[in-house]
């Protein structure tokens, strides 16, 4: 993200998670009483009044962030089994999204899960300066490529309201990924 982005996403920018249909407040349901979650660019920080210290959020553009810093800069303090990309790994040609990505499957380890929405490159917010704005033209196509070549297993792809893509993306294979999705106990275990 440049100096203009960080400066609209600071001043300009306002979130709103009830419009979405799979990627804002519905994602709550996803997430295990276990799970320690990194939102990565978390704006606000608005999940972290639901889920208090299961979530850090980082953003380099928010005061509201647990720290304010870049996804390139970010050293992790602690480990995480959940990313949230809401909308965050988004912002500049592919060459430097595709390195984002990579340092996410850097990052991550068998049996992690990562939250995306992702903007297919419209520049529709409706705030001024968003015309400053490189949006990344995501697709599900982009998605399919970047699990593959990362190692990811791409669990889910769709559309969400507003022309956003949603898709959960799992560090591992299908078959590793129905088997995580039973506890020993054969019950899932959600955080609320």
């Amino acid at each position: 993200m440049n100096e203009m982005e960080t400066k609209y996403f600071k001043d300009s920018w306002k979130p709103d998670y009830s419009k979405f249909n799979y990627s804002g407040w519905k994602l709550l349901s996803q997430f295990r009483s276990k799970d320690k979650i990194l939102d990565i660019g978390c704006g606000y920080n608005l999940f972290k009044e639901r889920l208090g210290d299961k979530i850090y959020g980082i953003d380099p553009a928010n005061d509201k962030a647990d720290e304010m810093v870049s996804w390139e800069d970010f050293v992790p303090k602690q480990e995480f089994n959940v990313y949230l990309c809401l909308g965050s790994l988004n912002f500049g040609p592919e060459d430097e999204v595709e390195a984002q990505v990579k340092k996410l499957a850097d990052l991550t380890k068998k049996g992690d899960r990562i939250y995306w929405r992702q903007n297919p490159g419209t520049g529709d917010h409706p705030w001024k300066g968003v015309g400053d704005v490189r949006f990344y033209p995501w697709t599900m196509e982009k998605n399919r490529e970047w699990c593959k070549k990362y190692g990811f297993y791409l669990k889910d792809c769709k559309m969400d309201t507003g022309n956003r893509i949603y898709a959960e993306w799992f560090v591992g294979n299908e078959y590793e990924y129905f088997a995580y999705m039973v506890d020993d106990d054969g019950k899932r275990d959600y955080a609320l």
